[in-house]
């Protein structure tokens, strides 16, 4: 190959292996230049960011450098994803392809958690132990289907299995840190965590997700790790970069995590419990004691959140102490009675598992301890309350206001070289001319000012994840946008933020006329459910009047049931919130109107946004201009891509709030949109 080396740009082009083995195969000048310059970064050990939009095919532009560096130069390079989807395609498809059109062998790995591998020996314990553990015929069942997946089974993972089993069963039967022997286990040698682990630790290529991804940066920063050392990573759909980091790097415990962790050490209503066979008075009384403390703790918590909410605030916890710890105490002086209990007990798997929640106890107690005294610096402290009657949930929650710092010192200064790419990064520059940062948005002149490091289009992605310096991309689409999709603005609704009632009853109006043009086939995108709901309702008889499928987020059916419906029913019309906006992908004629309700500005009224903002300003900037505009740009080009998935895609977004015409800063949502007409409809626009 090429002198036996590997050359993206030849790989990539006309005369390469991929053009010879795909029948029409069109080289895509974007996928090269996308591919050439993360072979740029690597070589010269800088960060890179690319923007590369829907069609570049940015899985072979990064894979095929990535298998050079591995080949070539023998380094290790992790791919991690956001969504299973993404992670399944590079799996079973992209990789497999290229291994077998390549010259050169490599090894290319999935890493998932641990928790997603059947354990053997557990399995034993749990079928020796289940009378004492589990309380119906349905869990026994349930082992006895496991066992005879895992007697076929190759890889042990969960997600082969055809039915997935309930979150009790398999906590008590997969790989665990905290309970596995190692190399003293007798199934060692049939472990499927070992396999898997050996497997990962000599790949040259690793796959994985963001979440696991991140557990282990969290982890190296304790002096642990879950995946083995590596240098060189790309991060795909890295628009979610920052917010999948807030959560790892912060905490969040509910009342039901209280309970559920209870209840596996003992449940006195069923009688069944990991400590079942030594359970004594003293054990049951702190079960009590914990239960009641929680009950305490959890209750001031709902508290706080209904006077707060009473009085306009959002449930944030400004001050540390602002409750008193009922909990912490309780709850380790039950773990140290379940350490005591399994010093005593000579069947180790049982000394293990005890320990094992031992150890849980402890760790909540000091999740309560580190919330209640706001140990975490530099970040927002909250309480959240659902209002469900008969399980409401109450959680105590934390986040960094900032994660730029952390991710500098856990992987920007420990890797040689991180891309970054996501279809949606770039804003285009939303600063206004003036610097005064209290003038209104009306005040700013409509010309834009560029930033002086990098395009100013970037900074706002790369200032939130605290990357000082690093190589950028933008990438078009090669889409022909031009004639595969025209945009339809409402100019003459109301102004959403100043009558809101009187723009969703307008744009009920507007949405019934959009849905005729195109005999359903279409995507309403909300910011709220309030909005989901209110529209829906609108919607009912009009669609049954004119036979169309009506499907809404929030009744009754997960996302990949509304999808799958909508993807098989032509004339149906599916309203979707937040998780709707990204990741959604359906070709073809299903899909042929996108209708953006709102522009998608994050209400100021959660806690960490809250806090965010006032952390901008009061360091001079200005929270619209430096977070909320360029925050709700992103999106809505995250909107904006669920319409063309591919080259014969057609169709047409709808934009029914009118600020993006009549605000100055509106203009900065349609710069951000790949060339295409624009359609502005006012009172005096005829009728579709």
């Amino acid at each position: 190959m090429n002198n036996n080396r590997i050359d993206p740009a030849w790989f990539l082009g006309s005369q390469g292996p991929i053009a010879r083995y795909l029948n029409g195969y069109e080289v895509r000048h974007e996928q090269v230049a996308m591919a050439q310059a993360i072979q740029q970064a690597f070589s010269s050990s800088q960060h890179l960011v690319v923007e590369a939009g829907t069609g570049v095919g940015k899985s072979f532009a990064y894979l095929i450098p990535a298998i050079q560096r591995a080949v070539e130069n023998k380094q290790k390079v992790v791919i991690s994803t956001y969504t299973i989807a993404l992670q399944e395609q590079l799996t079973r498809k992209d990789v497999p392809f290229i291994h077998e059109i390549a010259d050169h062998d490599f090894l290319c790995v999935l890493a998932k958690g641990r928790g997603n591998y059947f354990c053997w020996r557990r399995f034993e314990h749990t079928k020796k132990r289940g009378g004492t553990l589990f309380d119906s015929e349905d869990q026994f069942e349930e082992l006895s289907k496991i066992y005879s997946w895992a007697l076929e089974t190759k890889d042990g993972s969960r997600s082969s299995m055809q039915d997935q089993p309930s979150p009790a069963v398999w906590e008590q039967i997969c790989s665990d840190s905290t309970v596995c022997m190692g190399r003293k286990c007798p199934h060692v040698g049939i472990c499927f965590y070992q396999q898997v682990k050996r497997r990962i630790f000599g790949a040259d290529i690793i796959i994985t997700n963001h979440a696991l991804l991140f557990s282990d940066l969290a982890a190296k920063l304790e002096g642990g790790a879950i995946l083995p050392k590596f240098e060189l990573l790309i991060l795909d759909e890295a628009h979610n970069v920052e917010n999948v980091a807030s959560t790892h790097f912060g905490l969040r415990i509910t009342n039901h995590q209280i309970s559920y962790l209870l209840n596996r050490i003992y449940n006195p209503r069923t009688g069944k419990g990991i400590v079942t066979p030594y359970c004594d008075n003293m054990t049951i009384e702190l079960l009590a004691d914990v239960t009641d403390a929680a009950e305490k703790f959890f209750a001031s918590l709902q508290t706080f959140d209904e006077v707060e909410k009473s009085y306009g605030g959002n449930g944030r916890v400004q001050k540390s102490a602002a409750f008193v710890n009922v909990l912490s105490r309780p709850l380790i002086e039950l773990g140290q009675n379940l350490h005591n209990i399994a010093a005593e007990i000579e069947d180790e798997q049982d000394q293990m598992e005890i320990d094992s929640y031992s150890v849980r106890c402890l760790e909540m107690a000091d999740a309560i301890k580190t919330f209640i005294d706001q140990q975490i610096g530099e970040s927002v402290y909250w309480v959240e309350a659902s209002q469900r009657r008969y399980r409401p949930t109450v959680a105590a929650c934390a986040s960094p206001l900032h994660v730029g710092s952390t991710l500098q010192k856990a992987l920007f200064s420990q890797c040689s070289t991180v891309v970054l790419t996501s279809a949606t990064i770039a804003t285009g520059s939303t600063k206004p001319t003036t610097k005064n940062p209290s003038a209104t948005d009306d005040a700013y002149s409509d010309q834009l000012i560029a930033g002086t490091d990098r395009p100013p289009g970037f900074d706002f992605f790369c200032s939130r994840l605290g990357l000082e310096e690093c190589l950028t991309l933008q990438l078009g689409s090669p889409f022909d946008y031009q004639s595969q999709v025209e945009v339809f603005v409402e100019a003459s609704l109301p102004d959403p933020s100043q009558k809101t009632q009187d723009f969703l009853d307008a744009a009920a109006q507007c949405v019934k006329k959009y849905l005729e043009h195109t005999m359903g086939k279409a995507f309403l995108l909300f910011t709220s459910f309030k909005q989901l709901d209110q529209m829906a309702q609108e919607l009912q008889s009009f669609c049954q009047t004119h036979n169309l499928t009506l499907l809404a987020q929030g009744k009754g059916k997960d996302r990949s049931q509304l999808l799958d419906q909508f993807r098989e029913n032509t004339n149906s019309i599916l309203l979707g919130t937040d998780s709707f906006w990204q990741g959604v992908d359906v070709p073809g004629e299903s899909l042929s109107n996108v209708i953006i309700v709102k522009l998608p500005f994050s209400v100021p009224d959660h806690p960490l946004l809250q806090a965010r903002l006032e952390q901008i300003k009061s360091q001079g900037g200005n929270p619209f201009f430096d977070y909320q505009l360029p925050e709700a740009i992103l999106k809505f080009k995250q909107g904006f891509g669920r319409l063309i998935r591919s080259k014969t895609d057609t169709g047409i977004v709808v934009i029914l709030d009118p600020r993006v015409v009549t605000k100055r800063y509106g203009k900065a949502f349609l710069r951000a949109l790949p060339p295409c007409p624009v359609n502005i409809r006012t009172n005096n626009t005829p009728e579709l």
